[in-house]
Formats: C-alpha cells, sequence, structure tokens
C-alpha cells in the first residue's frame, strides 16, 4: 500500500515534464526544418539550373548547323528549366567554338576555324547557365542568396 503511494506521489510529481519538453525542443525542431526546407529547394535548383544546360548543349550538339544556333540553344534551355523554376532570372549564355584535332589548338571563332586548322575540325557547343537563389529564411552565418551556375560542353555530331 505504502508503495502504491509512493508511485502515485512519484506521477503526480512529473506531470508537465513532457510539455515542458517539448516547449524547449519545438523551436530547435523547426528551425532545423526550416534548413532542411530551404537545403532541399537549393539543391532542386541546382539540379534544375545542370539540367538546363544540358538540354541547351544537346540541342546544338545535333548537327554542325544547330550549332550555329545560340538563341534556339538558350531557348531550349529555358524550356527545360521552366516547368520547375522560375525562369525570369534564369540566365542563359550560348556559344560554340571549334577545337583543331591534328594541332590541338582550340578557337573560339568559327570562321576563322576553317582558314586556321591544317587538320580535321571538331566543333563544340557550350551553354552556362546561371541562377540567384534566395533562401526563405535568413539564417545567422548563411548567406541569404547563393549564386548557382552551371556550365556544359558536348561535341557537334
Amino acid at each position: 500500500m505504502q508503495y502504491r503511494r509512493m508511485l502515485i506521489a512519484r506521477w503526480n510529481s512529473e506531470r508537465g515534464q513532457a510539455i515542458v519538453e517539448m516547449t524547449l525542443l519545438l523551436p530547435f525542431f523547426l528551425l532545423l526544418l526550416m534548413g532542411v526546407i530551404d537545403f532541399s529547394r537549393v539543391f532542386y535548383t541546382a539540379l534544375t539550373v545542370s539540367h538546363a544546360a544540358r538540354a541547351g548543349a544537346q540541342y546544338g550538339a545535333q548537327s554542325n548547323g544547330k550549332s550555329q544556333d545560340t538563341a534556339g540553344m538558350q531557348a531550349a534551355a529555358i524550356a527545360a528549366a521552366q516547368d520547375d523554376i522560375d525562369t525570369s532570372s534564369l540566365t542563359v549564355t550560348a556559344t560554340s567554338f571549334c577545337k583543331c584535332t591534328t594541332d590541338g589548338i582550340t578557337l573560339t571563332a568559327l570562321a576563322t576555324c576553317t582558314s586556321a586548322c591544317a587538320g580535321t575540325r571538331q566543333i563544340y557547343v557550350q551553354v552556362v547557365t546561371g541562377k540567384t537563389f534566395r533562401t526563405l529564411w535568413n539564417y545567422p552565418g548563411v548567406p541569404h542568396t547563393i549564386n548557382l551556375s552551371r556550365t556544359a560542353i558536348l561535341r557537334a555530331q
């Protein structure tokens, strides 16, 4: 009987302990959850920017004729990203260059490539995409804006 009274007294003294612990730990868990959400958003945006660069480069690498179509490569990159992120701040730069296979010289302009190359030439396309990402919340010690930039280089067929 005395043992039972002791258990009841102990149980009554621990009443409310869980609510106090939850009150103390809840802000930490909410901060952790917000960080996970923002990190996931940064990761997803970086994957989308990479996908956009690859899509633009794949468009230009289809043929030697399309490797000259920088507007088409930029449009392909924007179209690949528009379903996933806001493309109003997405920057896309498309260029093409050639490389002489015998000399190993990389030239930037395709017009000078035919006259400067003694051997065969390979045409490459390069698409650079970039986006400035803003986090939802300001964290101490973590930057509020993150510049994401990806480059894709493919050889034209």
